[in-house]
């Protein structure tokens, strides 16, 4: 072949590579910069009215959750735990737990972890509070089975019909969650608060972002080996990647979605419990 034609196999293996990094990524980094901007602020408002303290009123479950996250991924990714803190009283640069570990800088598998496990929070919080729905509002029992286990869903950034049907999930399982008669029922009030808890502590501090950023390059080799693979030897490798990734990213879509409308009310809770006592404080 001509140094021409490679070149254009050249560009098609980025291009391809770019795609399914974007794809597996893109609604993990929007989700979590809204999780994050939305705890910042609500945190801001309690630590205003409550003293430091107020960031207890939801890390007492939040934040082990979070630490469990990390550390269960350290553990898929056969990272080594070397100290782990579910919660603790906040230190001088604001941490509240924490999980170290160790890896193998030579293994490629273990640096993709670095990745992952740095977003853990983000799914084992969307993961929590799904579970949470299913056991404590009976409805949503088998609405969460149906979509894990039937047919498969795809989710893909760039098409406008993917978002339609998201919408029309999530639509869905509202008006499962919020139907009226669960509001006389004490457990979807218990569900209420532990989703508000978890959700309030799923955003990345810079520690996690850090080991994410150092996984991300990994995962980008992998998905370049990938595609020179496909593009040379089997052109319908590509074609099943996208597959996986648009399956994974309809449930993970799903639940961040329902973590982020947590988020929301936790802010808005937040912005109404300042105004209250701001009133108060003025009468």
């Amino acid at each position: 072949m001509s140094g021409t034609e490679w070149a254009m196999i050249a560009v098609k293996i980025i291009g391809l590579t770019f795609s399914e990094f974007i794809s597996l990524l893109g609604g993990i980094v929007a989700c979590g910069f809204i999780l994050g901007m939305l705890e910042r602020e609500a945190n801001s408002r309690m630590i205003r009215l409550f003293g430091i303290k107020g960031i207890y009123v939801t890390a007492w479950l939040g934040t082990p959750i979070h630490e469990l996250g990390h550390a269960f991924l350290c553990l898929i990714f056969r990272h080594k735990v070397t100290e782990i803190k579910l919660l603790q009283a906040i230190g001088p640069d604001g941490t509240i737990g924490y999980v170290r570990h160790a890896y193998n800088p030579g293994s490629l598998y273990q640096r993709i972890g670095n990745l992952f496990i740095g977003v853990a929070p983000l799914i084992s919080g969307s993961l929590a509070i799904a579970l949470c729905a299913r056991l404590l509002v009976p409805s949503t029992s088998t609405l969460f089975s149906g979509y894990l286990s039937g047919a498969p869903r795809l989710f893909s950034l760039f098409d406008l019909p993917s978002w339609v049907a998201l919408g029309r999930a999530m639509q869905t399982v509202f008006q499962h969650l919020f139907a009226v008669q669960h509001f006389a029922d004490p457990y979807f009030w218990l569900f209420l608060l532990a989703a508000l808890c978890i959700s309030s502590r799923m955003s990345l501090s810079a520690e996690d972002i850090r080991g994410a950023k150092s996984g991300a390059g990994a995962l980008f080799l992998f998905f370049l080996l990938t595609n020179a693979i496909s593009v040379l030897l089997d052109p319908s490798l590509h074609g099943q990647v996208m597959q996986w990734i648009a399956r994974f990213n309809f449930v993970l879509m799903m639940m961040l979605s329902l973590s982020v409308f947590f988020a929301f009310l936790v802010y808005f809770l937040s912005n109404l419990l300042s105004l209250v006592m701001r009133r108060m404080k003025n009468e």
